[in-house]
Order: C-alpha cells, then sequence, then structure tokens
C-alpha cells in the first residue's frame, strides 16, 4: 500500500515566512503528487497546515490542497485552528467531543488520525475524553 504524508506546510495568508511563499512550496509539492504519485491510496497532512491559523491562510491552503487528484485527509497541529480550519473544510470528520480525529479501514490496516492540539497554547495533549 502507498500513502504520502505530507506535514507543515504552514501557509500564510499572503506574504512570505521566512523568506519564502509556503503556498508556492504546497503548490510544488501537490504537482509533484498528482504527476509521480497518482497510484497513491490517499494522501495525510499531518498538522500545521498555516502558521498563524487564520482563515485567509486556510482559504490558500484549500485552494492548493484540492488540486490532488487522490483523497487527502487533513490532521490538527499545533500550529493550527480548528475554528478557522472547520470553516473552510466543514466536513473534515470530527467525534462527539469535537475533536478532529478519525479511522480509516484499509486492506492493510487501520489508520488512527488523532487530534492531540491542546485547548490552549501551543502544545499536544490527549485527554482521557479522545480515546473513545
Amino acid at each position: 500500500m502507498k500513502f504520502i504524508h505530507l506535514t507543515d506546510t504552514h501557509v500564510v495568508g499572503s506574504g512570505l515566512l521566512y523568506g519564502q511563499d509556503p503556498a508556492e512550496r504546497l503548490t510544488e509539492a501537490v504537482t509533484s503528487i498528482n504527476a509521480e504519485h497518482s497510484d497513491a491510496e490517499f494522501v495525510i497532512v499531518t498538522g500545521d497546515m498555516t502558521h498563524w491559523g487564520d482563515a485567509d491562510a486556510y482559504a490558500r491552503f484549500a485552494d492548493e490542497i484540492t488540486k490532488l487528484q487522490i483523497p487527502f485527509h487533513l490532521m490538527v497541529g499545533n500550529h493550527d485552528d480548528t475554528r478557522s480550519l472547520m470553516q473552510t473544510f466543514p466536513d473534515l470528520p470530527r467525534d462527539e467531543n469535537g475533536f478532529v480525529q478519525q479511522v480509516i479501514e484499509t486492506p492493510r490496516g487501520r489508520f488512527l488520525l488523532l487530534d492531540t492540539k491542546a485547548s490552549e497554547g501551543h502544545a499536544g495533549a490527549y485527554c482521557d475524553k479522545r480515546c473513545d
């Protein structure tokens, strides 16, 4: 089974981040995945889709990631803002407690996509509510 792991795209609403445009780099990654890895089952983006978690950055991220020709799954990172993310991707799977997490069943095994963003600050967390 082949899948693509993409992480820490850190897209910003406009301008540069540390002298680079993260959205341009995401465009290059999506182009490469479509051209060279279209046989993959899916892409998992493991968080930090945006750098500041703002709506404009999620809009730019969405403009690029939706150009993928294979399915993709998004996970929340410590730079992400769940509220802004859900406004851009309202159909993301959430559990009964509102955490963005899901189980993906494949012929090769089970993928657990867990939401480990702490409710306050930049740290990770995994409380009892997320285990259910």
